[in-house]
């Protein structure tokens, strides 16, 4: 089951991930070499982030009412924003730390760990913007009615006898 939720949650984070990428490209009029920097960074952090709040929120919608998709999808939004900025916070960490460890050496790459305050503000903050809009609200309930959805009709299925 296990293997099951964290395939839907990587197919939601993959989704959120290219929705943020499209809605940054279109509100930023970023060009396809700019987006194409931080797309794996970006989409890694967002399947993460997909897996992580699927495994958590599986067991409370699945026993939640159907009215209550709506709080559980606001939670979800909020918690997920934190995730994905701590997602976010560590791939960008480790992929700074691996690229200056292989072009400019150990004191280099470790150096670099101490400039990470610019990256804690931002990865923190910057995620929370999103909150506030209808889109990512309208998305993050319809991803909690499909979760449901799919745990209802996970628990309707017979167990199968060995």
């Amino acid at each position: 089951m296990r293997k099951k939720l964290a395939a839907i949650g990587a197919g939601y984070g993959l989704a959120w991930g290219l929705v943020a990428l499209l809605v940054m490209k279109l509100c930023l009029n970023a060009g396809f070499r700019e987006l194409t920097g931080i797309a794996p960074q970006y989409l890694l952090g967002a399947v993460l982030t997909g897996i992580l709040m699927t495994l958590a929120l599986h067991r409370p919608l699945s026993l939640a009412r159907p009215w209550a998709v709506i709080p559980w999808g606001l939670l979800a939004l909020l918690g997920g924003t934190l995730a994905f900025a701590a997602c976010m916070l560590v791939v960008n960490v480790c992929y700074e730390f691996i690229t200056s460890l292989v072009n400019f050496g150990p004191e280099f790459a470790f150096r670099t760990l101490t400039h990470l305050h610019d990256s804690l503000i931002m990865f923190f903050w910057y995620p929370l913007y999103g909150f506030g809009t209808v889109v990512p609200i309208f998305l993050a309930v319809l991803n909690c009615w499909d979760l449901r959805r799919r745990m209802l009709l996970a628990s309707a299925q017979p167990c199968p006898q060995p």
